[in-house]
């Protein structure tokens, strides 16, 4: 039976370089250990792929990064799109998701859970029963409607947050055309904006933010607690770079639950809001449509 010799990288020898050749030598010596603000803080996100990095999983990573979180992604499906336009989705094989989510969760669990866009009712519901065991904190951003109201979705995927995320969800950031199709209520007002607060509540999402956007020259939104609503607004900004706000508000609820899983809900959500206004406001101009937002500006607060 033939041997085989198992060399280990570092033992294989190095030929020896003609000193005629060495004309320069540097000793490095090690770099100064780094202490880690939040060693065990660790995010996953499961989410799709944006290929300019401006949203989607990229720009859950990079948020997730620059908050000084580890992150970690399942990649749920896959597009083709730019800062101008969505030409293609491609949702991945249900098993392929599966045993990517089975893989991380199985060797490295998180301190906290971000849930972007999902494609279909199938993966949603599979998505879910995996993370049902799970104590870690959920943030949902039910990737349904466009900021402009298109649906993104079939309507059996409506019904599969509701049954079946929604119960999971800490947190759920839905923009307000997407809370009236997971509530059925129109929000033409904060009053029925409490209303769909309280319906998703009963769907069993603790702490709804929903995302008014503009009103009166402030961006309002209004978070759901234990028998209450806060409402929290900041100055409105006339911004053409807001591609990823969203996905970038998830992800930095996201890495402030897994850096302090226990914070007062209305700390974390203002920390959010916070952070990813700070990446709002240096406008970069990337890209030739909606500009992404700049989460390099982001401060750990």
């Amino acid at each position: 039976m033939e041997q085989v010799c198992e060399i280990h990288p570092y033992e294989i020898p190095v030929p020896e370089i003609p000193r005629s050749l060495m004309t320069k030598s540097y000793s490095l010596p090690l770099p100064k250990k780094t202490n880690l603000d939040f060693p065990h803080a660790i995010a996953l996100t499961i989410a799709g792929s944006d290929p300019s990095g401006g949203a989607g999983l990229q720009a859950d990573l990079k948020t997730f990064q620059q908050l000084g979180v580890f992150g970690m992604s399942v990649v749920t499906l896959i597009t083709v799109q730019n800062t101008v336009s969505v030409q293609t989705v491609e949702i991945l094989a249900l098993n392929l998701i599966v045993e990517q989510l089975e893989g991380v969760l199985s060797d490295i669990p998180p301190s906290a859970i971000k849930i972007g866009a999902l494609g279909n009712a199938e993966v949603v519901q599979r998505v879910a029963e995996r993370l049902r065991s799970l104590s870690c904190p959920i943030v949902v951003d039910p990737v349904l409607v466009s900021k402009h109201g298109h649906m993104l979705v079939a309507d059996d995927v409506i019904d599969a947050y509701r049954r079946y995320l929604l119960p999971l969800a800490r947190v759920a950031t839905p923009n307000r055309f997407e809370a009236e199709r997971l509530t059925g209520v129109r929000i033409d007002g904060e009053r029925s904006v409490a209303e769909a607060i309280e319906r998703m509540q009963e769907y069993g999402c603790v702490n709804p933010l929903i995302k008014l956007g503009a009103v009166d020259g402030e961006s309002v939104h209004l978070l759901g607690l234990h028998n209450e609503v806060a409402r929290i607004s900041a100055p409105h900004m006339e911004q053409s770079n807001t591609h990823g706000a969203g996905c970038t508000l998830a992800a930095a609820i996201t890495a402030k639950f897994a850096m302090e899983e226990n914070s007062d809900i209305e700390e974390v959500i203002q920390f959010g809001i916070v952070r990813t206004l700070e990446a709002i406001q240096c406008n970069s101009r990337l890209g030739h449509g909606i500009h992404p937002i700049e989460v390099r500006a982001m401060t750990k607060g």
